[in-house]
């Protein structure tokens, strides 16, 4: 879609330009959001940020961090990715998502400055780049106090990288993933991740492995800035409760705390008093969907978006503890560039049957037969599902004949909220 200058779209042509805008693909370097920003008069330069890295655990915690300021005051601007529910929901203030209205008015105003920098250039953004500078846009004119930004992929290279005004930087697990653009060991993905410091600016850094946090270390004495390590005995000394369902949240739970301990030991969020009050609340009351997420009671039905053999070995141990033995009816949908064998085989140890599908409308998506060969070497009871209703009617049927059946959805967060939508709609028939 083209745009004549300042024109103004309404909520759905501005949803097609962002959609519009994938066909670029995901392309690292900041060349293009600086000149993009530039020309929007670099609304990012009037905000402060909490900056967060990582592999696994980044949407969840900067959940937990915006949930916490905003239950002490502190107007709370909040940008993830990927989008969840629906296309605009990247982008949200003191948790509530952006409005229709809005959404449009701040796409208008970056895809003029787009439509310039194509004409200069030759060049257009890509989605997440567009999606980056709407995000500060939206935010300067809100007057956020701070914004908990999460990183795309990687971090040096990252879009949302080019933010100066850094409150702290925080680095979640680092494991693999996006090796095609991250590198193939973990001090490689964990050397990306660590392009986010920098200097003289505090660092709170999950202590997942000695190989990852070396490669932390060296940035933080290289940059002058303090580091915050969270350790596996941290977690255990972290009683404070959140509305997180899932083990691995308990590790997500000590960043976070730790995080808005480092901010307020500090005052770095300055005339904002964060007191032991709004820890509790602020993660009593978190919500972020899709991780291990209960969403039917009869059958069970649960959704959680594992895509890479770290989250899966975590779901696998939150399935272990939390159900108790019952028989798991696995449905599954990946993208062909992730390590999928991994996840099915660590997956695999938990599943009664395995349900695949082809993840709808994603180039990127697997191909639900291919997936079900690979299933079939861990799994003696697979079956291909022709999309996402045919997967949730094959489930229910195989948990209805089973005594204490559980269904779990997982793998691409991309179809999570349609499987949701389906489960509703296919419980809500049967009742």
């Amino acid at each position: 879609m083209q745009m004549t200058s300042a024109e103004v779209f309404d909520h759905a042509a501005a949803c097609d330009y962002i959609a519009n805008a994938a066909k670029y693909g995901s392309r690292p370097g900041l060349s293009r959001i600086r000149k993009l920003c530039a020309l929007l008069g670099d609304p990012q330069d009037d905000l402060r940020f909490i900056h967060i890295a990582g592999t696994n655990g980044k949407g969840s915690v900067a959940a937990m961090i915006a949930s916490v300021l905003s239950h002490a005051g502190v107007r709370a601007g909040m940008y993830y990715s990927p989008a969840l529910t629906c296309i605009r929901d990247h982008f949200a203030i003191d948790g509530k998502l952006i409005f229709e209205e809005d959404y449009a008015e701040a796409v208008s105003v970056v895809a003029e400055a787009n439509e310039k920098m194509i004409r200069e250039s030759g060049e257009s953004a890509t989605q997440f780049e567009l999606e980056t500078a709407l995000a500060f846009v939206y935010f300067r004119k809100n007057h956020c106090d701070a914004v908990v930004l999460e990183c795309g992929m990687g971090g040096g290279e990252d879009a949302t990288n080019i933010v100066r005004n850094k409150i702290c930087c925080v680095i979640t697990s680092v494991s693999y993933d996006h090796m095609q653009y991250l590198g193939n060991t973990l001090s490689e993905i964990a050397s990306a991740k660590a392009g986010i410091i920098t200097p003289h600016c505090p660092v709170i850094a999950f202590d997942s492995s000695e190989e990852s946090t070396d490669v932390i270390r060296k940035k933080c004495r290289e940059t002058g800035s303090s580091l915050y390590l969270v350790k596996k005995e941290d977690v255990l000394k972290n009683h404070v409760r959140t509305a997180l369902a899932g083990d691995y949240q308990a590790d997500n739970a000590a960043v976070a705390v730790k995080t808005i301990g480092v901010i307020r030991d500090n005052d770095l969020i300055p005339d904002h008093a964060i007191n032991d009050d709004a820890i509790v609340k602020g993660l009593a009351k978190v919500r972020w969907p899709f991780r291990f997420e209960k969403i039917c009671n009869d059958p069970p039905v649960y959704v959680d978006g594992a895509h890479n053999p770290d989250a899966a070995a975590r779901l696998l141990k939150t399935i272990q503890d939390e159900l108790c033995g019952c028989p798991v009816i696995l449905v599954i949908g990946v993208f062909a560039d992730k390590e999928y064998e991994k996840v099915v085989k660590t997956m695999s140890e938990c599943a009664h049957a395995i349900i695949t599908l082809q993840t709808p409308d994603n180039p990127r998506a697997l191909d639900a037969a291919k997936l079900a060969k690979c299933a079939e070497k861990y799994c003696g009871n697979v079956k291909v599902s022709k999309g996402i209703d045919d997967a949730c009617t094959l489930a229910f049927g195989e948990a209805r004949v089973l005594k204490n059946g559980v269904i779990v959805a997982c793998g691409s967060l991309s179809y999570l909220n349609d499987f949701t939508l389906c489960v509703r709609k296919y419980s809500d028939a049967e009742s």
